[in-house]
């Protein structure tokens, strides 16, 4: 049925539908149905509004914020407006030109939540929600219980509004949504629903990091640019310079068109969650002669990216064992779109997170994937099917049947065996060895045919081995092989593995309580692989942040694999930290880095901080040389700001490694 063919009470039924979903969502926080199936069903009530003017709707098609169960206690100044929706290269291009040649500027969008903030000669007066764009919800006190970005007190005594979003990067999610779990209600669906509970609840007893981005200030300004730069001037984080460090400046609708699919691009690597980009006018000029609308503004709009959350059934969920041993829940789904990728397989947390949740076969859960994270089930949503009984854990692992050790939150198998085929995707993961063509499916099949045990089996292994191993299933049922050139691209790849730093050999080990920074933290102190297999317990503890147990489990694990160690060593892969000469310009130096910085990954910067003689750190110290960051406001730069730490741009600091 063609959303012009519903009946009027089918339409009715779908109008019904979206109040109950944005009164949840906008009252409570509590997300009943995903952002891109709400989005959907708003659609299919323009079309159907549109074909037939005289049905009620409830305002829903003509309302600032869509489906909004109501305003507040506070009236705006100025209507706080949403942004009409673009689609596709045709809809950018006729926004661009409608600036009649005028500069646009193309910035990110943000996932978060709309918000007005007045301050009286530098101290915060006032926070309010959007509402319904002329009234909103007072929640100053909730934003003076910390808000990242939003201080109580400036540092100059500026008298004036800022408006902007507030959000969660992914890691604050993830810390917000286990302590709520922890506080007896169940997990988050997505940082924005968490942001819009959590910014309400004045009685929240649990902590959930938010963070704010400036997109709009008051006072007189001739640009758009101009204005921000006055936001960031008085410490305020823009929005416009998350992802790219400044604004992306389009003069014509190829160069907006390119800009979108830089932020498109980036989206992956970001922190922080956005759902698209922003496209708007510079030139205060051309903002005036566009006017605005009762909803929107018509000099700024925003291109959707596809939806970072979507629900599906829950079909299964697969017990594995991880790479130490650790127990692996994978869920099975109906294939779902999100983020640009069908999802069928996700990852659950632990057995006790599934308990907590209440997961089962048959359930409608909502699945999250935002920044460069694998996709996770993060709660059940929406109306469930009666009768379904909660997913209980098997006892044993399902691989030996020996019993699970369930001394920590995530159990452990202690044999062996059970984890072969995880410890070679790890050793070839980006983190360790950079294996390029070497998955799942291929170390599974690797193990099964018997060709590679440990890590060093791999290198022994030859393209006419690997060509004919079967890696996956064609639609029609038959059996796809790796093939020559891939096999080929396999094995030049390990070749070109043995070169990779000492470090990044003592990740791949996969030994207990050990990571990327343990890795290089042990690279540089023994220097080769002798060194380190003859250290003992006391002399790796007293590295900073290794302690007794963690060195207990590297003396342990190098002993358990001193044969894989050895032919490794004779397969040609590195054992030790080259000599170098000339002068270390960081020696001494202690770098922290937050957020990206240009050219590197997280691993290759601490890598390269620490081959120029410096240590890569995680946390800001009086200790600390500089922290990296374009970020002001955040909870490091802050300290970092308290300590007199010296604050880096990362593109400065990306010129400093390359000198």
């Amino acid at each position: 049925m063609t959303d012009s063919a519903l009946t009027e009470a089918d339409f009715a039924a779908a109008v019904g539908q979206a109040q109950v979903a944005a009164k949840s969502y906008y009252d409570t926080g509590e997300v009943l149905m995903t952002d891109a199936d709400y989005d959907a069903l708003l659609d299919r009530i323009a079309q159907a509004k549109q074909a037939h003017p005289e049905w009620d709707d409830g305002g829903l098609t003509m309302q600032v914020a869509a489906g909004v169960s109501g305003g507040g206690d506070v009236r705006h100044p100025v209507p706080m407006m949403s942004l009409e929706k673009i689609n596709g290269d045709e809809g950018v291009r006729t926004f661009v030109a409608s600036l009649g040649g005028e500069p646009c500027l193309v910035e990110v969008k943000l996932d978060g939540l709309a918000i007005r903030v007045e301050y009286d000669s530098g101290r915060l007066v006032l926070a309010a929600l959007r509402g319904d764009g002329s009234t909103g919800e007072n929640v100053t006190a909730q934003v003076l219980r910390g808000v990242a970005g939003l201080p109580a007190q400036l540092a100059t005594e500026w008298t004036g509004e800022v408006r902007g979003e507030v959000y969660m990067t992914v890691a604050d999610f993830e810390a917000a949504s286990a302590n709520r779990v922890a506080a007896g209600a169940k997990a988050f669906i997505n940082s924005r629903g968490a942001v819009a509970g959590s910014i309400r609840s004045v009685d929240r007893t649990y902590e959930t990091p938010m963070t704010f981005a400036a997109y709009d200030i008051s006072g007189a300004f001739e640009s758009h640019r101009e204005r921000m730069a006055r936001a960031a001037e008085l410490g305020f984080p823009v929005a416009g310079r998350l992802a790219t460090g400044e604004a992306q400046v389009a003069t014509d609708a190829e160069a907006a068109l390119a800009a979108v699919a830089h932020i498109g691009e980036l989206r992956r690597s970001l922190e922080f969650p956005i759902d698209g980009a922003v496209l708007t006018a510079d030139l205060e000029s051309t903002r005036r002669r566009l006017g605005s609308g009762s909803r929107t503004p018509h000099w700024a709009a925003a291109f959707k990216y596809p939806a970072d959350t979507g629900s599906t059934v829950l079909r299964d969920i697969e017990v594995r064992v991880g790479r130490t041993g650790r127990i692996s829940l994978r869920a099975v789904l109906d294939p779902v779109f999100v983020d640009g990728t069908t999802i069928t397989y996700a990852t659950l947390h632990n057995p006790k997170f599934v308990e907590e949740q209440g997961l089962a076969i048959g359930q409608t859960v909502a699945v999250w994937r935002a920044g460069d994270v694998i996709p996770r089930v993060t709660a059940p949503i929406g109306e469930q099917p009666h009768g379904l009984t909660p997913w209980a854990p098997p006892e044993a692992c399902p691989q030996c049947g020996e019993p699970w050790d369930k001394s920590s939150l995530l159990w452990r198998c202690h044999t062996a065996s059970c984890s072969a085929t995880n410890a070679l995707e790890y050793w070839c993961s980006r983190e360790a060895m950079d294996v390029e063509g070497v998955g799942e499916a291929l170390c599974v099949v690797l193990v099964n045919r018997g060709l590679a045990n440990d890590v060093a089996d791999l290198y022994q292994l030859t393209e006419e081995q690997l060509a004919e191993l079967p890696v996956g299933n064609t639609k029609a049922g038959g059996v796809v092989l790796l093939g020559k050139l891939n096999a080929a691209k396999v094995v030049a790849s390990l070749e070109r593995s043995k070169a990779q730093p000492f470090n990044r050999v003592i990740t791949g080990l996969g030994i207990r309580m050990t990571g990327r920074s343990v890795g290089r933290w042990l690279a540089a102190r023994f220097k080769t692989m002798d060194a380190l297999r003859a250290a003992t317990v006391e002399e790796i503890a007293e590295i900073d942040k290794m302690g007794l147990i963690k060195a207990q489990h590297v003396v342990d694990g190098l002993s358990a694999m001193s044969g894989v160690i050895d032919r490794l060593a004779a397969a040609g892969v590195t054992m030790s930290v080259p000599e170098t000469e000339g002068d270390k310009p960081f020696e001494g130096r202690t770098y922290v880095v937050s957020g990206s910085v240009p050219g590197y990954t997280r691993t290759t910067v601490s890598e390269r901080i620490e081959q120029l003689g410096g240590r890569a750190s995680g946390s800001v110290s009086a200790t600390t040389t500089a922290l990296i960051t374009s970020e002001t406001t955040t909870a490091k730069a802050t300290k970092a700001a308290k300590l007199n730490v010296p604050i880096i741009d990362p593109a400065e600091f990306a010129e400093m490694l390359a000198d």
